[in-house]
């Protein structure tokens, strides 16, 4: 049927992710004119004495930290935006594991959380996107570690393991013994821009979604007040493995 007179006809999920990743190239630029500006005139205050002076870098700090809050929000945005262009190749997940634990364990430990890690030393090699896939495991030990952190303590679980259910192959398991969600933030947990963090950016579980399904996947969150969280990501076996 042809659209109608007037009507703009929608547009193919490429061609919104091209659009989406322009318009946010087009916003960091001034944001990162913006951000250098700001920390010229931080330096002009800092040589400066008395109340204003200081009133002044305090503004300044704060409006810094805001265009900091911008370009992350920014780089989740294009980081969404791009989770349909992906690069498969044969890799280990274990590796992807253990290299993003080496990354963000020492944060974690200085938070009072624990990671532990208990992976099949049988699994397949998958064809994953290396950079994306590990993007989705640091963006879920984030989480984890953001809700443990609340209280300094706390364990986060990693688990690969074979997985049964038909289609798939291996499975992937998160489990933090953290405060959980309640059932209304876990219906929303997966919309765009849905965040029941404090600046969050809403783009991060939902980012996490997108790019396990473009593998073939599936992710499932099970969690509930004072009983932790637990994701699961199925990924399916090559072919021809």
């Amino acid at each position: 049927m042809a659209t109608p007179p007037n009507q703009p006809s929608a547009l193919e999920p490429e061609a919104l992710s091209r659009l989406a990743g322009g318009l946010a190239h087009e916003l960091k630029n001034p944001l990162s004119t913006l951000s250098l500006h700001l920390a010229l005139l931080r330096e002009e205050w800092l040589d400066e004495a008395g109340a204003k002076a200081r009133r002044s870098v305090r503004t300044l700090d704060t409006l810094q930290t805001e265009v900091g809050r911008l370009n992350e929000i920014l780089e989740d945005f294009l980081r969404f935006a791009r989770t349909d262009e992906i690069d498969l190749e044969k890799a280990s997940l274990n590796d992807l594991v253990e290299e993003v634990v080496r990354f963000i364990q020492p944060e974690a430990q200085s938070q009072g959380v624990q990671i532990e890690t208990f992976l099949d030393l049988e699994q397949p090699f998958l064809l994953l996107d290396r950079g994306r896939m590990k993007q989705v495991i640091l963006n879920l030990l984030i989480n984890a570690r953001q809700a443990l952190s609340i209280r300094k303590s706390g364990r986060i679980t990693v688990i690969t393991r074979p997985d049964s259910a038909a289609g798939y192959g291996v499975m992937l398991e998160i489990v933090d013994d953290g405060p959980g969600m309640t059932a209304d933030t876990l219906a929303q947990c997966f919309d765009i821009y849905y965040s029941s963090k404090k600046g969050g950016s809403g783009l991060g579980l939902a980012l996490v979604r997108r790019v396990v399904e473009s593998h073939g996947g599936q992710v499932e969150i099970q969690s509930s007040p004072g009983h932790g969280t637990r994701v699961m990501i199925r990924l399916p076996r090559p072919t021809s493995d």
